[in-house]
């Protein structure tokens, strides 16, 4: 193995939006500063330009830091365009625009840049100074780097996204260093529901593929009442039926409320879904109303399509006649005039609060951020700077921060890592 020794002012393990933040900001505020970004795959930015399905909602308004952030990007000579609901995007609206610029500005502004080279190692010296140890292979074989530094950004990002390279490297080098890990958990992802078990009537593969608009609401009880005391979460949007369960960005967001700790004896089973597929309506009523008018002769099914796509419909019907004790095809058949009030009722309970139980949470390689990290209690706020080691910074999804869907988490990104940066060039 060969071996290959060098020096930067301030190293930055890993090239995604925190690191590149920091890269970028540090070249315009004090261009005599040597910076080194290491990146274990063969590009930086990969994330970056999966962000957004690929048109990078770079922040939000209402985000943290928001202006700032902005002032950022207007320095570095990104257009923009913002939405109605408060999401900002590249004006060409290409996440590769993003992150090829962001490389560019870093370069020209001096930074360089290690691809293809894994950090083994982060140790502290007895001068404070830092000694980043990695590794890279070419056709001669397997290298040994050592970087000297006086700084060091560990922007390795969290676990979310395997195959942009965030495999939680980063816990490792931080515990290193003497910092402690909130365990890390996968969220903004799809929830897996039991009714998808296969045999299960009704079956929740008649659902698959649908999408519809409605509201989201989680319950937690370990006693698995579920009255509206217990109510976690609650979210209006798109909601998606997929092949597993749920997904959609409501569900998403559901997924950051649902963390918990078997060792303290809590479970999944603590969970229970309900949503609302007819939120600007009172199904009771319009049965009621229906029943009564022209529409008397219609059968129940075909009044619930009017409202309801159709496998929604399917589904709801067949939920209702589970819980009423009717036969499926009576009931979807069934004229409206000829509706008891026990089925009315579980109609209409099924269109407003349709139940799921959660039995999983989809992993790593679906979810878009990880909940756990780096403990904040142990990293400045404001400047991102280890409170257990001078000169190391934490930033991005590395530390125990997740925020909901909309630009927020690229935000925590980019404010971080642009935190960082201002706090090493005023040293």
């Amino acid at each position: 193995m060969g071996e290959t020794n060098r020096k930067a002012d301030t190293v930055i393990i890993g090239g995604g939006a925190s690191g590149l933040a920091a890269a970028t900001e540090l070249g315009m505020q004090d261009p005599r500063l040597s910076v080194l970004v290491i990146e274990k795959l063969s590009e930086p930015a990969r994330k970056i330009k999966a962000t957004g399905s690929g048109r990078c909602n770079i922040t939000n308004t209402e985000a943290e830091g928001f202006s700032r952030i902005m002032r950022f990007f207007r320095e570095i000579g990104l257009v923009t365009r913002t939405c109605e609901n408060g999401l900002v995007y590249p004006y060409s609206e290409s996440a590769s625009d993003v992150a090829e610029l962001l490389i560019e500005r870093a370069r020209s502004l001096g930074a360089e840049f290690a691809c293809g080279e894994e950090v083994t190692s982060v140790e502290r010296t007895e001068a404070g100074s830092f000694i980043v140890t990695s590794v890279f292979k070419d056709r001669d074989g397997e290298h040994r780097v050592t970087t000297a530094a006086d700084h060091v950004v560990l922007a390795c990002g969290g676990k979310a996204g395997p195959s942009y390279g965030t495999t939680g490297d980063g816990y490792r080098l931080a515990k290193g260093l003497g910092h402690s890990i909130v365990t890390p958990v996968p969220a903004l992802t799809g929830v897996e529901c039991r009714e998808w078990d296969g045999g299960r009537e009704p079956c929740g593969i008649t659902l698959g593929g649908t999408r519809t608009r409605g509201v989201v609401s989680l319950y937690r009880d370990g006693t698995e009442c579920f009255g509206e005391d217990t109510k976690a979460f609650e979210e209006a949007g798109e909601i998606q039926f997929t092949k597993y369960g749920l997904s959609g960005i409501c569900v998403f967001n559901m997924t950051r409320c649902m963390r918990f700790d078997r060792t303290a004896g809590e479970k999944l089973d603590d969970f229970l879904v309900r949503i609302d597929l007819f939120p600007d309506g009172d199904a009771r009523g319009f049965i009621r109303d229906s029943q009564e008018g022209m529409f008397g002769e219609m059968c129940t099914g075909a009044l619930l399509r009017t409202v309801l796509k159709a496998p929604a419909a399917e589904y709801v019907v067949a939920e209702a006649a589970m819980r009423a004790g009717a036969a499926v095809e009576e009931l979807a058949g069934k004229p409206l005039s000829s509706l008891e009030d026990d089925e009315i009722s579980a109609v209409a309970s099924c269109v407003h609060a349709l139940e799921f139980r959660p039995s999983g949470i989809r992993g790593w390689k679906d979810a878009q951020v990880t909940m756990g990290g780096v403990s904040v209690d142990e990293i400045e706020a404001s400047t991102s700077e280890s409170k257990l080691a001078a000169g190391l910074y934490i930033t991005g999804e590395l530390a125990d921060r997740d925020f909901r869907c909309g630009g927020f988490n690229l935000s925590n990104a980019w404010l971080t890592g642009l935190a960082a940066a201002d706090d090493i060039a005023g040293k």
